[in-house]
């Protein structure tokens, strides 16, 4: 653990990182997983791909889509405090923060003679997108750890409108007709704003698409995976990922938290300085 947060120091957000993601409402973190973590998560999305298909029905063509993976194996728990992305989502949101989503997507070849008319163009969020005033503030942002090459042609690269995240309506067609190809190498981390527009690329390639999505946001937001982690979960966790894991003291602390209920904070104090603290904020 003493290695993992010795990492964190060395991979916090630098200017320029947080300024393009307070412009363009994306990162790209090349080799944010090493090699052999992307073979070790691997078959183990394939074995939870092989046995929701069978759970669902779904045929070896069909989009496969879990939520709570991070639930479903210990190896995901790594991904919490991931050394090359953890540290910028405090420096993105600060360190009041927790995982309020995680889910898998496996999206095989489409048939052929399916329908390839690209769409789906949205920004997450749920209910707080139609229901909040605008702009909308930040409350979220997701981690996408891709295990397949987008950079294949054809292979489903997410697609997204930089700048979108500041609009207060969707983006023109002339946009939406034109948008930024996100190809990348397995192991590559995309952090994106939920407010920024992006939609699933079509995949005609060999290659089946597999993704992971970590989503971290304040802790006074209610979890899309959990209101309460299990016990057995939290109980091979340290404080800091218990925390992440939507962890606390009593119900006050998710409005009000002590040290106790935000051990990251107090991390961050010892190891960067209360200067260094106070300066963490939302763009």
């Amino acid at each position: 653990m003493i290695e993992r947060q010795q990492q964190w120091l060395e991979n916090l957000a630098t200017d320029e990182q947080l300024r393009h993601f307070d412009e363009q409402g994306y990162l790209i973190v090349e080799e944010a997983l090493s090699p052999d973590m992307v073979k070790d998560l691997t078959p183990v999305v394939d074995r939870i791909d092989t046995r929701v298909r069978a759970e669902r029905g779904l045929d070896e063509n069909a989009t496969m889509t879990l939520f709570r993976t991070v639930a479903e194996d210990d190896l995901f728990l790594e991904l919490l405090d991931n050394p090359t992305t953890f540290p910028l989502a405090w420096d993105i949101l600060g360190w009041n923060i927790q995982l309020y989503i995680s889910h898998l997507i496996v999206y095989p070849p489409e048939p052929e003679g399916a329908d390839l008319t690209a769409g789906g163009w949205h920004q997450d969020g749920g209910r707080p997108v139609r229901e909040m005033e605008r702009p909308h503030p930040r409350l979220s942002f997701k981690v996408s750890y891709w295990l397949s090459d987008t950079r294949v042609s054809n292979s489903g690269a997410m697609r997204i409108i930089p700048g979108s995240h500041r609009l207060d309506e969707k983006p023109l067609q002339e946009a939406l007709d034109n948008p930024v190809h996100v190809e990348v190498a397995p192991g590559t981390a995309v952090l994106f704003d939920r407010r920024m527009w992006h939609a699933r690329g079509i995949n005609t390639s060999s290659v089946t698409r597999k993704v992971l999505f970590f989503g971290y946001s304040y802790r006074w937001l209610r979890g899309l995976d959990y209101n309460n982690f299990p016990q057995e979960t939290l109980a091979k966790c340290d404080p800091i990922r218990r925390q992440i894991l939507g962890d606390g003291i009593d119900v006050k602390g998710w409005w009000q938290p002590t040290e106790a209920d935000t051990p990251l904070k107090s991390w961050i104090a010892e190891h960067r300085g209360e200067e260094y603290l106070l300066n963490i904020a939302p763009l």
